[in-house]
């Protein structure tokens, strides 16, 4: 039998086989292994070459460390080691416990990089913690986890939501507000009363205070719903916030932005995918002016076009196409539009429409969803609404865990179903549902359909900016280009039209204009007139050009090698469309992505066989030889500066 140095207890993963690592063999170059009871050896190299590849764990737990620290939790884990090997070289000499901490402040004074926190070190249970933790999984326990802590699952089903909310609402209409002590005894009578009547074969869920304080975080703007005695830090953040949500006065005065994946798998060409939708919804009136369905991630593109839906509202062929009974126009000029610090609310399109229509933006702290409670209660309706279709990816009787497999398998309705479904349910349900007094910032019991008529007749709506206007902000990317005789060239693409030729005959030596691109349609462009400011539309010199995007433009010029005095005709893109070298090649490496991806794919090729046709999305074709006005920027009313 081989001697060993010393007991190792790691753990070598190959494959599926999970070897224990017993320890170097004594004045040998190798490892024994052990797998269930059997022993082995392995040359040392060939050991050291799997701590390389990541298949040898850190400590005696069979936990393989693949993450990426950030900075901060490198420099914690550089800290926490330190210690444990203070502790090491303390512990031999001797020392007491006591007697170790106060030598390992001492030395972590000499070190620049933990001098700081040499007179702040953690107690002697938490030290010992830190060993045995790392003993066990080795780097990764060294990793701060405490921003983990907390219960990240609903604290609530929706029984105990519709209890402790009406609870509230009977409360305000009295004006005889309740203690926090009454409201959670009183729901939790009532919740066990209506939850034994409803799912008696259940077992009832949380209906604790803390149940009780998270709701009324996430669904009540007001802080004066309850008697409550708060802290001073508490007090002020309380009242922070109700301020900003009492400010709301007029329709249009905050519109809040947000994005989730709908829990449910829908079909598009043959193939299962989970739809994303983003939502703008009015805080004043909680209607939901702005919706749009895509089977991409949301980008700021897509923000743009929700909310240019939200200023501009629906026409008839819209509530045609979707079979809409409650046909109402809402649209107006936002003042204040709150969001997330998601990359879908910002990027250039995003700061274009900024500039062109002076809305603020108000960015939230992330984590933080009671910042949005308006919207938040929009998408968790539509969340309760998606939940009762086939193919919904959980219910309320089972979590998504447990019903992914199911939703697949029952999966029925088509993209374009759901969407269809969505529209509806945004008009014809959500918009007659009566929102309560406690939830609305005008303190009303009404529908979003009733509340807009009302404040429509009865106060001052925001005009929206016209279409023609708001169509440019789409045109965010701005270029400087030469006029010659045949036009302007931008991407290898010629555009010519009346006013450019024009202005090129009326100007003596070489003219510069600036060009304004929409990065989703390289059909047209917008040139302004150098002296003037006037903006003018200027279309491609070729008629049959596709409406591709400017990225999928440079991948095919990219694939495509010419000749750099040759220009992009439409014949060339229109093979390179049928080849596909327009689309952004997939990295995709599991089967679901690769699905996912197809259908992208085909969804984009519809998409631009549909522009092309006609259409150009949310962006309406408008004859280039008119020219546009500049935008100018509305008065401002009772600005909210409250930042979310």
């Amino acid at each position: 039998m081989n001697q060993l140095q010393a007991y190792d207890g790691r753990h070598l993963r190959n494959g599926e086989t999970l070897y224990r690592v017993i320890g170097r063999v004594q004045g040998k170059p190798a490892v024994v292994l052990d797998l269930n009871g059997s022993q082995t050896s392995i040359p040392l190299e060939d050991f050291h070459r799997q701590i390389a590849l990541g298949n040898v764990s850190e400590g005696q737990e069979p936990v393989f460390c693949d993450r990426i620290m950030t900075d901060e939790e490198t420099s914690e884990a550089a800290y926490r080691k330190r210690i444990l090997e203070l502790v090491d070289r303390y512990q031999e000499l001797g020392l007491t416990w006591n007697e170790i901490r106060s030598a390992i402040g001492i030395e972590l004074q000499k070190d620049s990089r933990f001098a700081s926190r040499a007179s702040k070190l953690p107690a002697v249970r938490t030290i010992q913690k830190y060993r045995t933790e790392y003993c066990a999984m080795g780097r990764l326990a060294l990793v701060d986890k405490r921003d983990q802590s907390g219960n990240y699952t609903v604290r609530y089903d929706d029984i105990f939501l519709e209890v402790v909310l009406d609870l509230l609402e009977e409360s305000y209409l009295a004006s005889d507000r309740m203690t926090m002590t009454d409201l959670v005894r009183q729901a939790q009578i009532k919740y066990l009363k209506r939850f034994s009547e409803d799912r008696p074969d259940e077992e009832p869920g949380n209906r604790g205070r803390k149940a009780v304080e998270s709701i009324l975080e996430s669904y009540i703007p007001h802080s004066d719903v309850i008697k409550k005695r708060r802290g001073k830090r508490a007090a002020r953040k309380a009242l922070l916030q109700a301020g900003s949500f009492q400010k709301i006065d007029h329709a249009y005065d905050r519109l809040e932005v947000d994005s989730t994946q709908a829990d449910i798998f829908v079909i598009y060409d043959g193939k299962l995918i989970r739809p994303w939708v983003t939502l703008v919804v009015d805080a004043a009136t909680g209607f939901i002016v702005g919706l749009v369905v895509s089977l991409e991630n949301p980008t700021g593109l897509t923000t743009a076009t929700t909310l240019y839906e939200a200023m501009t509202g629906n026409d008839e062929a819209f509530f045609d196409r979707f079979g809409i009974t409650n046909r109402v126009l809402v649209a107006g000029h936002p003042l204040t539009v709150v969001a997330d610090q998601g990359s879908e609310n910002s990027g250039s399109i995003i700061n274009r429409l900024l500039s062109m229509t002076a809305i603020e933006l108000q960015k939230n702290i992330p984590g933080h969803p009671e910042k949005k409670p308006f919207v938040e209660r929009a998408m968790s309706t539509l969340k309760t609404f998606v939940t009762k279709l086939d193919g919904a990816t959980q219910t309320r009787e089972m979590s998504t865990k447990d019903r992914y497999e199911r939703a697949k398998a029952e999966a029925c309705w088509t993209f374009d179903e759901f969407v269809q479904k969505v529209q509806v349910w945004r008009y014809d349900v959500y918009g007659g549902l009566p929102r309560r007094r406690v939830q609305s910032p005008l303190k009303r019991r009404e529908s979003p359909i009733e509340s807009w008529q009302r404040l429509s007749a009865e106060a001052y709506v925001p005009e929206p900016p016209s279409k023609q206007h708001l169509a440019q902000l789409f045109f965010h990317h701005v270029e400087k280009r030469t006029v010659h005789n045949y036009g302007i060239e931008v991407g290898y693409v010629q555009y010519s039209a009346w006013e450019l030729r024009e202005l090129k005959k009326n100007t003596k030596g070489k003219l510069e204009v600036e060009v304004r691109i929409n990065p989703a349609d390289i059909r047209e462009v917008i040139v302004s007139h150098p002296k003037s400011g006037e903006a003018f539309y200027v279309p491609c010199k070729d008629p049959d050009m596709p409406a591709i995007s400017v990225a999928e433009r440079d991948r095919i010029l990219a694939l495509n090698r010419r000749d750099p005095d040759d220009y992009l005709p439409a014949s060339e893109v229109l093979a390179a469309l049928v080849a596909g070298k327009h689309h952004k090649p997939s990295k995709a490496t599991t089967k679901a992505r690769k699905d996912r991806h197809a259908v992208q794919r085909k969804r984009r090729d519809a998409e631009i066989t549909e522009r092309s046709s006609g259409s150009s999305g949310p962006v309406p074709r408008y004859d280039a030889s008119r020219p546009m006005m500049p935008v100018c920027a509305p008065k401002r009313r009772n600005r909210i500066s409250a930042r979310g």
